[in-house]
């Protein structure tokens, strides 16, 4: 591994190519969100069917991120698959603009899904197997963060202005554009992950299924599944139906609207490294637990403040910090409890059973809930998502590299976890 002096390190490349990689995924996926406010007149939507598009993309999404990231593992081969669903994801945004009905739509963010789902626990595994010790949060908070900047804060600036000025079709066709540029980089320029004997036995073979139990021998893989139905109701509830409160109850205009979740998805960039890089000296624990509770105000601000578009925009930056326990519960503490060759189907197992439960199940249930109480509810319960992390973090085992001192379990090539 190149020094950590040097900018231009492997280290450092490899996290600008997994940040943009991820961050097209989540631009892709948060767009339609953006966009409900021209495609619901234009396909004659409710609230119900605007939550079971979220549905559709998070079940495929979850499946597709723990069967592709475990096939990456056991086959050995990461860098092809990511290649390949990276090109998926950007043929499948043109999809999305080129159907004309509620079926044809569940169908195109159902492949989104599929294609989308993989990447990000590959390309965490790829930061991690990169990464220092003393930078491995911040390095995987940074990747995780990409979901604010490109998918919440740029995203609904740039396809609200073509849907704007063109028509919505207009903003999927162009999103695909820098997709396909990526694929092209990761495929020249990513190298294959290597896990080191020093991380596991198992590094010289390739995995089995029979080996998986080893996942779940570990207490904080199961606490950090629940955190996972947690974070993922809190979002996905909160983003889908966050702009339609906005301009139909408080009736401010789509381009207010765009720069209100703008500012929700700044702070989730900012928060996303924040919180990871505080994790690594503070401990996973305590941030996950701070983050958790001060999350759980987003969406009852939303809610509750009907106080103006400004003061709206600060909350929602200040609020975004939830987005910052995200790679703590899903990605870095999950990888932490487990060896280093099953990092990417750590990550996918928590994604699939996060979007199963929380983006699946829960925006169909909270889009039934908006048309009979209101628009109001959703917002509660998305709070309580984020509610339910606060509440399990109490029970995480520290896995900060820094706060049990490097120690390996002999038996499982994973940090010894330290009761608090």
């Amino acid at each position: 591994m190149e020094k950590k002096s040097q900018f231009w390190s492997y280290q450092n490349d490899i996290i600008l190519m997994m940040f943009f990689a991820f961050g097209l995924v989540f631009m892709d996926r948060q767009s339609i969100t953006f966009l409900s406010p021209f495609i619901i007149p234009a396909l004659h939507l409710n609230n119900a069917q605007v939550g079971m598009f979220a549905s559709a993309l998070s079940v495929c999404w979850g499946v597709s991120a723990w069967l592709f990231s475990s096939f990456s593992d056991i086959i050995g081969s990461r860098k092809r698959v990511l290649v390949i669903f990276i090109i998926v994801f950007g043929l499948a945004s043109i999809l999305s603009g080129v159907v004309g009905s509620f079926l044809g739509m569940i169908l195109a963010r159902g492949l989104m899904g599929l294609s989308e789902g993989p990447v990000f626990p590959i390309g965490a595994s790829a930061v991690k197997a990169s990464s220092t010790a003393s930078r491995q949060g911040f390095n995987i908070g940074f990747v995780q963060s990409a979901s604010g900047l490109l998918g919440s804060a740029i995203a609904p600036l740039i396809v609200v202005s073509l849907a704007t000025a063109f028509n919505w079709r207009a903003a999927f066709y162009l999103l695909a554009i820098p997709a396909l540029i990526l694929a092209a980089i990761v495929a020249k320029y990513m190298r294959e992950p290597k896990i080191s004997k020093e991380d596991t036995e198992l590094s010289h073979k390739r995995l089995t299924w029979a080996e998986y139990k080893i996942i779940f021998q570990n207490r904080n893989t199961w606490l950090c599944l629940i955190c996972s139905i947690g974070f993922i109701t809190w979002l996905i509830t909160f983003t889908t139906f966050a702009p339609i409160l906005m301009t139909e109850v408080d009736k401010i205009s789509p381009t207010q609207m765009s720069w209100a979740m703008s500012a929700f998805g700044f702070g989730s960039w900012i928060w996303g490294f924040i919180v990871p890089l505080i994790s690594d000296r503070i401990g996973r624990k305590p941030s996950l637990i701070i983050a958790g509770l001060l999350a759980t105000l987003a969406p009852l601000v939303l809610a509750e403040v009907h106080v103006g578009v400004v003061p709206i925009m600060i909350l929602l930056f200040v609020l975004a910090i939830g987005q910052g326990y995200s790679p703590v519960a899903m990605s870095i503490i999950p990888s932490e409890s487990v060896p280093a060759v099953f990092a990417a189907s750590t990550i996918g197992l928590m994604m699939m059973i996060g979007e199963i439960f929380g983006g699946t199940t829960v925006p169909t249930i909270a889009g039934i809930a908006a048309d009979h109480y209101g628009l109001i509810a959703p917002m509660w319960i998305s709070a309580a998502g984020s509610f339910l992390v606060f509440l399990v973090g109490f029970g995480i085992r520290e896995t900060a590299p820094r706060r049990v001192g490097n120690k390996l379990n002999p038996e499982a090539g994973v940090p010894v976890e330290v009761k608090s």
